[in-house]
């Protein structure tokens, strides 16, 4: 039997009410007290005075399906407060693995000299059990099934493909899936009607699952793309999940104002609404994401070959300018570049990479793209502050990364991820509730989780209370920072002491511990 006291500490509950000064007694993987005075001290102490617990942070949304099985310490997430993550998402998860698919992600595997040991989402929960030092709910990904089943062109799916996806994510509920993503501004989500993503949804419903959507647009059909997302929800009769909410680009500035009164008529007419976001002006995807829809159907390998045509290269230079002309090609930055690619770009502006190589804006692109064989990630500056703010105060807001688990040393420390994957959970309490005061701590705490267990309906987690699981997290509200730049994103942020995953520390002292009580969280025994 394990035995922890968590002594003297500013107990934030989870709840939003007011902290309270108090002990927490753990045993084994659950909160046995939680006492204003101290009880009969036994098994370790640890003085937690003019220090805040919290419960563990829940990441809303996350890209760890495969770097969890590179690296299981999940560093950059469990040092920044998280203990669990919600995964596939955007359309993309581990599993279920159909068709090519199964090839496409047996690659990651070999790149970390690993065979893939899964193949359905059963599998897939079974493989990550007692390698992972945070906790994962997990969705099945609307591309990958769809990639896998119908393949990467842009043909609509036909009436047994669409039978077949069904079935699969029906298999997939009953293992333990939290419900479907889709990425609707990404092939094979953008060539997908409107009726096929409500036909597969309403596969999840028997199942109380979730839609967890990024819109088909953020920009200039944002709107039209948030009345998308509803309707899909209430058409198959489930909770809607809006991803990372924002409005991109600075001709759209202001659209927020308009999403969230639709969203709020929505609630108010009795739809289960909420959404994500994380705290940053830049975004982060595939530099591919450019190119028109058209573009990149059929996948990389004829999207290359397009790239390669003068004749339709014109064509693409024409859709991408009018667009990107709005936009600025200043705001748009390399992230990470292939593994033969030129690491001395990563970071640069598109525009900049340009003025050296002494050619126009779109060139750079697509020779950036060719260089890198369409494996280029871009960082774009897209986002207002107004905006960021409004979407943060909307009460059904949630906390996400947006950002697969990551590490400054091993397997995973290469490249140039956003500043996000380290730093989003510090942010939030260092710069909008410590420093612009938007809302109180208490507030903050309950939407990263009490709050965010609630909207996933998980049982006995997300609160500090007696019986539930020991998730927490004991930090400094007075210090807490991110250190994670665009520049120099592997940093672990300041301020976060211990975090404990099912009563077991796994951060302290700024070092992973080396315990992996990190479970999947199957969502049928959970809620």
């Amino acid at each position: 039997m394990h035995r922890y006291t968590i002594a003297n500490a500013n107990i934030i509950d989870g709840t939003n009410r007011a902290k309270y000064r108090g002990f927490v007694t753990i045993v084994d993987d659950r909160i046995e007290s939680v006492s204003p005075t101290a009880p009969i001290l036994t098994g370790h102490v640890m003085d937690a005075e003019g220090l805040a617990l919290t419960p563990g942070f829940i990441d809303m949304h996350s890209h760890s399906d495969l770097t969890l099985f590179a690296d299981g310490r999940a560093v950059s997430k469990i040092s920044q407060g998280i203990t669990t993550e919600v995964i596939g998402q955007c359309g993309i998860s581990g599993a279920p693995l159909f068709g090519h698919m199964q090839a496409e992600v047996e690659k990651f595997f070999k790149r970390h000299m690993m065979s893939r040991p899964y193949q359905n989402m059963a599998e897939y929960f079974e493989a990550l059990t007692g390698k992972i030092s945070v906790n994962v709910l997990a969705l099945i990904g609307h591309g990958t099934l769809r990639r896998g089943v119908v393949g990467e062109g842009d043909a609509p799916a036909s009436d047994r493909e669409v039978q077949t996806m069904q079935s699969a994510i029906i298999e997939a509920m009953k293992a333990g899936a939290l419900g479907l993503s889709t990425g609707l501004i990404y092939p094979p989500g953008c060539y997908t009607t409107t009726d096929e993503v409500v036909a597969l949804t309403k596969a999840i419903a028997p199942f109380h699952g979730l839609y967890f959507s990024h819109l088909r647009n953020e920009g200039d059909t944002l709107v039209e793309a948030v009345q998308e997302a509803l309707d899909i929800g209430r058409r198959a009769q489930v909770g809607v999940q809006l991803s990372h909410h924002k409005a991109m680009g600075p001709h759209n500035w202001g659209k927020t104002i308009t999403t969230l009164d639709i969203i709020g008529q929505a609630v108010e007419a009795g739809q289960d609404v909420y959404l994500d976001q994380y705290p940053y002006l830049a975004s982060a995807t595939t530099l591919s994401a450019l190119l028109p829809d058209w573009a990149l159907a059929g996948g990389p390998e004829k999207t290359l070959k397009r790239l390669k045509n003068p004749e339709i290269l014109s064509k693409i230079r024409d859709d991408t300018e009018k667009k990107e002309s709005r936009f600025g090609w200043n705001r748009t930055h390399i992230g990470t570049v292939s593994e033969n690619g030129d690491k001395r770009i990563q970071g640069l502006s598109v525009a900049d990479i340009a003025s050296q190589r002494g050619i126009l804006p779109f060139d750079a692109l697509i020779q950036i793209l060719l260089e890198n064989q369409m494996q280029v990630s871009m960082i774009r500056f897209g986002m207002g502050d107004d905006d960021v703010k409004r979407v943060f105060l909307y009460p059904r807001t949630l906390i996400g990364t947006d950002g697969g688990a990551v590490a400054p040393d091993g397997p995973l420390s290469h490249g140039n991820p956003h500043p996000r994957t380290y730093g989003t959970f510090p942010r939030v309490l260092a710069e909008f509730v410590r420093d612009k005061q938007w809302v109180e701590f208490e507030e903050a705490i309950y939407r990263m989780t009490g709050l965010a267990a609630t909207r996933l309906r998980l049982r006995q987690r997300g609160l500090i209370k007696p019986g539930y699981v020991a998730d927490l997290v004991l930090l400094d509200p007075d210090i807490i920072q991110d250190r994670a730049t665009f520049a120099e994103p592997h940093q672990t942020s300041r301020g976060i002491y211990s975090v404990y995953v099912n009563g077991r520390p796994v951060w302290k002292n700024d070092k992973h511990t080396g315990e992996f009580p990190g479970r999947p969280l199957k969502y049928f025994q959970e809620r």
